[in-house]
């Protein structure tokens, strides 16, 4: 059912007094709206006296109209490179740690488990943390020694080769 405005008028058959009653019953039928509802005329409900009967007692639908482009705030979106760069300043100013410590210490454990004898089950506290700094500082020379490879071949974009001719030229990890 469409919403329309109900406007407050007299009240209808269910609040009616005695005398309005008989005065009405005298005069013969009435000409008011019916009501919609239960037959006791509890839920009284009017008809709305802007429908026509053309429409079969429902307003029209007002057409949504669309916005001008102009009027739509569209969010702001940096230069690429920008929001990497201020990352970058970001990070390199905390010393907190990068990767979290919760993964880092499972997959500790799960290489302790796979490589390790049976009796070396358990890590300090301190041992891991020296662990996740040590990881953290290869890493991230690693990178910056990748993206110097990248530049060199006159890209921006980070790729495995480069990682790997890192990895020759610093003499890091297995030779090839």
């Amino acid at each position: 059912m469409a919403r329309t405005k109900h406007f407050a008028t007299k009240s209808r058959s269910g609040n009616r007094t005695d005398a309005n009653a008989s005065s009405s019953q005298a005069a013969g039928p009435t000409t008011t709206p019916t009501t919609r509802g239960t037959e006791g005329g509890d839920n009284t409900q009017q008809t709305n006296p802007t429908t026509s009967p053309a429409t079969g007692g429902r307003r029209p639908r007002r057409a949504r109209q669309a916005m001008p482009r102009g009027s739509q705030n569209k969010p702001y979106r940096y230069k690429p490179g920008t929001v990497a760069l201020r990352e970058i300043r970001h990070f390199q100013k905390q010393t907190n740690p990068l990767i979290p410590a919760a993964s880092f210490i499972r997959q500790v454990r799960s290489i302790t488990h796979a490589l390790a004898p049976p009796q070396i089950n358990r890590w300090t506290a301190e041992a891991l943390v020296a662990l996740q700094e040590a990881a953290e500082d290869y890493l991230v020379g690693l990178f910056s020694d990748s993206m110097l490879c990248a530049i060199h071949a006159r890209r921006v974009t980070l790729m495995r080769k480069d990682f790997e001719l890192a990895r020759r030229l610093g003499g890091k990890g297995r030779p090839w």
